[in-house]
């Protein structure tokens, strides 16, 4: 076994993630644009140490394939590519400046927005878009703990593109005659009367 100080040479502290967990939960995998995403996160720690802050971060990156020409000794050559960009991010933060004790456990709930006017999840062969969630923890001198990124999924309201029905009723009124052969009422537009069948005149 090596004394500390040669431990401290090779391996030191500012090298070494503090002995702590952080587990993210999410309420829901699939969700329509404009919602909301919630859930907790879960922070327990095995020994002392420095929190800066603790957060949840969602962000959408889309990836598009494009084709560009270039030039060699050979000639031109069409070579294939992927642009990516992050097209929407932002975070949630769960606590910050604190100092973590062992044993330590809590759980924070979180609430992020997705943006009515972002990008819905998308996958084909030369265009795709992700969603993805993580929780982490920034410690004071030593390296970042932070959970695997979870994907979700994220749809576009669906919207009725028929027109409506319209049902409108129509009311009309039947004014009655009397009869000249039997004085007996009879709507004004009958030809013959209901009562004797005698021809209306006029």
């Amino acid at each position: 076994m090596s004394p500390k100080w040669l431990s401290d040479i090779m391996h030191p502290p500012s090298s070494i993630p503090p002995k702590a967990k952080v587990e993210l939960n999410s309420q829901e995998t699939h969700y329509l644009l404009g919602d909301q995403v919630k859930g907790f996160v879960k922070v327990t720690s095995d020994e002392v140490f420095e929190v800066n802050q603790a957060f949840v971060r969602l962000y959408c990156y889309e990836s598009i394939k494009k084709s560009r020409t270039i030039g060699n000794q050979y000639g031109m050559q069409q070579t294939e590519y992927w642009d990516s960009a992050v097209i929407c991010d932002t975070s949630c933060k769960l606590f910050e400046h604190a100092r973590m004790p062992q044993g330590f456990s809590a759980s924070y709930k979180y609430a992020l927005a997705i943006s009515p006017a972002a990008k819905e999840t998308l996958y084909s062969i030369d265009h795709y878009v992700k969603w993805l969630l993580y929780a982490i923890l920034v410690a004071d001198g030593r390296p970042n703990i932070s959970t695997a990124n979870y994907e979700i999924q994220v749809a576009k309201m669906q919207t009725n593109q028929s027109s409506p029905t319209i049902m409108k009723e129509v009311t009309r009124e039947v004014v009655l005659i009397p009869c000249a052969y039997c004085s007996g009422l009879m709507p004004q537009t009958s030809i013959f009367c209901p009562n004797c069948g005698a021809r209306r005149k006029g």
